[in-house]
């Protein structure tokens, strides 16, 4: 598993990633860069790709969301339909469809995943991380904690 400071790299790295695409989209499109559409498309991206690594060992990933995840315990199938929830919620996002509706359902799996993330943190669980699906071994840390409490900020403002 990687060491927590390489996690906080690789998470900074793909979020900053994902945010300069962004950017560089909306100034090449409109010349410009508004920040309502910013805040939306840099979401539906991070919620796609984070939810196609999902898929590239959905199997794998679901045994790592298992773990620690509250919904997945009790129903595991859940773990199976999680990505795809997260790529329909990006593409959402992106194409601006029922944006109210996509917003608070993203807030609801938010909320779950940071409870999820805290119980299994005050346990002392050494597992990992299902953010990046099974392609990282990244250790379930503060820096999932973080990830989840800036999506749901963004996701309510």
């Amino acid at each position: 598993m990687l060491s927590l400071q390489k996690s906080l790299i690789i998470m900074i790295i793909c979020i900053l990633s994902v945010y300069l695409t962004n950017v560089l989209y909306l100034k090449y499109k409109y010349n410009k860069i508004e920040n309502k559409k910013l805040k939306l498309n840099f979401m539906g991206s991070i919620l796609t790709i984070f939810g196609i690594l999902k898929l590239y060992n959905l199997e794998k990933f679901s045994q790592i969301f298992q773990k620690y995840d509250i919904i997945s315990k009790n129903i595991p199938i859940y773990s199976y339909f999680y990505p795809f929830i997260e790529i329909l919620l990006g593409i959402s996002y992106i194409k601006r469809y029922r944006i109210p509706k996509v917003k608070i359902i993203t807030i609801i799996l938010m909320i779950i995943s940071i409870v999820s993330v805290i119980i299994s943190l005050i346990a002392g669980a050494n597992l990992r991380c299902g953010c990046l699906g099974s392609f990282f071994h990244i250790p379930l840390s503060y820096v999932t904690l973080t990830e989840n409490i800036i999506m749901l900020y963004m996701s309510y403002n």
